[in-house]
């Protein structure tokens, strides 16, 4: 079994004519009886895997297809690019990349080059949020790790239940904390989007899920798009990353289930801070992030279909 990202210590539809080789089809999520989320209307969904290597690489998703095709993606980490990887993206043209994972990360995992990419920046939100040595005692998560390769699936469930480790709890506040203490990496990805030359643009994490899944959140409301239009967006990676949900959350223990996968409460309780604190996303988006309502009407000028 490949190792979960909570254990990795220290780090953690597409229309383009010419990645088409990859068909796209329903997920084996929308039928599954694992105890994940799946968005709604999960069989209108379809999902493609055009770039060799990256799992959850997609474009963002939305029930009418209004954003303008090929011009915003998101992603997992580019670091183990393959030559077939490198020349799917290239084809692409992604003309800016932008990384939110912590210098850290960049530093041990960084991301293959791509010569057509004229603009790298980095947004750091935090360390990995599956990067276990984070969230909770050394000592606890020094532990997990052979009793998970030795599938002592149980021994992990009661040493988390010890010391009163709540992961569910602990991937909460982290959402929380997407919404409060990263303003200013928000509103930079955000005023990026207002310059048409820089599309088109990938951004990404390290699994493409919880950073990723944030900043698409963000960008979609600003688009105009409801919140159960981020909730499909954001559940949309459990049908591009089945394959392995299917080992975590099938197979592994259930004190870390909280972990594997995008699950509905985690970027709820993101939306909820936001109300809760600002009283709307338009008072977070325009008193916070400082994005102006005429930078809002640039951003749906460049990614909005124009009826």
């Amino acid at each position: 079994m490949r190792t979960p990202p909570l254990l990795v210590m220290g780090a953690g539809t597409l229309s383009l004519l010419t990645l088409g080789h990859m068909a796209a089809a329903q997920s084996p999520a929308c039928q599954t009886s694992l105890d994940i989320d799946v968005p709604a209307e999960c069989e209108t969904i379809p999902v493609t895997h055009p770039v060799d290597g990256l799992g959850n690489f997609r474009q963002l998703t939305t029930p009418d297809n209004g954003i303008k095709p090929n011009l915003l993606f998101r992603s997992d980490q580019l670091d183990e690019l393959s030559e077939d990887a490198v020349s799917e993206l290239t084809a692409i043209g992604i003309e800016t990349i932008v990384d939110l994972r912590s210098h850290e990360e960049l530093e041990t995992h960084p991301n293959t080059r791509l010569d057509t990419v004229s603009f790298d920046v980095n947004l750091p939100i935090g360390s990995d949020p599956a990067d276990i040595a984070k969230i909770m005692p050394v000592e606890v998560a020094a532990q997990i790790r052979p009793l998970w390769f030795d599938g002592k699936f149980d021994e992990i469930d009661q040493l988390l239940d010890d010391h009163n480790v709540d992961l569910p709890q602990v991937r909460i506040d982290r959402y929380r904390d997407f919404a409060t203490k990263f303003d200013p990496q928000v509103s930079r990805f955000l005023h990026l989007l207002t310059d048409d030359q820089n599309f088109p643009l990938l951004f990404h994490c390290a699994g493409g899920k919880d950073r990723t899944g944030y900043l698409a959140a963000v960008t979609l409301l600003t688009l105009g798009y409801s919140e159960q239009d981020v909730m499909r967006d954001y559940l949309t990676t459990n049908l591009y990353t089945f394959d392995e949900l299917e080992q975590l959350v099938g197979k592994g223990p259930q004190s870390l289930q909280p972990a594997f996968g995008a699950h509905s409460e985690q970027i709820q309780a993101s939306l909820q801070t936001i109300t809760d604190k600002h009283g709307s996303f338009e008072a977070y988006r325009r008193d916070v992030l400082g994005i102006s309502d005429a930078e809002v009407q640039m951003i749906r000028q460049n990614l909005l279909i124009q009826n």
